[in-house]
């Protein structure tokens, strides 16, 4: 999976858990991500949204088979080793990298 695919499925679906949340805890007495104001802020201005951080960890994986290049994605599952009747020398090389998103969740 390309990394930017991947990041924005996650974006994407950690915005829809919350939002699909949120009715459910407001039938149980409950607040997913309650409106938090700054000091001299009301719920219409600016200040009601507060960002929150989406911190991505990710192992991106090259993969080159004889010499042609593959492509890069990110690393999601395990390394399968085994024995196959072809001859070929395959590389896989795993470059971590680490960032931040900012993102403005919807407010409970």
């Amino acid at each position: 999976m390309e990394l930017s695919v991947f990041v924005q499925n996650t974006i994407e679906q950690i915005v829809e858990g919350v939002s699909n949340s949120q009715q459910f805890a407001k039938n149980k007495g409950a607040v997913i991500n309650p409106y938090k104001p700054k000091l001299g802020g009301t719920r219409e201005g600016n200040n009601s949204h507060m960002s929150q951080d989406v911190i991505f960890d990710v192992a991106l994986t090259s993969t080159s088979t004889d010499g042609s290049t593959e492509g890069v994605g990110v690393f999601l599952g395990a390394i399968n080793l085994g024995k196959k009747n072809k001859a070929e020398t395959e590389n896989i090389a795993i470059t971590k990298v680490k960032f931040t998103v900012s993102i403005v969740l919807p407010l409970g």
